[in-house]
């Protein structure tokens, strides 16, 4: 009965959230700007470049893996 609870609190908080971030501060809402805020922070952009960097490095790694499987079978035939 717990695990109900559970799920209809968050429920409900996760409505109450949304329905406030659709409040009007000017021009546009509190989702605009809470969105604009987490793209321009220093935090997100640090954020963004690791996350950049990672995907070169797992991209980097199957191309290294790949050129290594493929110099194998072709040095088998």
């Amino acid at each position: 009965m717990s695990e109900l609870m559970f799920v209809l609190k968050s429920f409900l908080l996760t409505v109450i959230l949304v329905v406030a971030m659709q409040v009007k501060v000017g021009n546009s809402s509190l989702e605009q700007h809470s969105q604009w805020w987490l793209q321009n922070s220093s935090v997100s952009i640090y954020v963004q470049s690791v996350a950049a960097g990672g995907a070169l490095a797992i991209r980097n790694l199957f191309f290294s893996v790949k050129s290594g499987v493929m110099g194998k079978v072709q040095a088998g035939k």
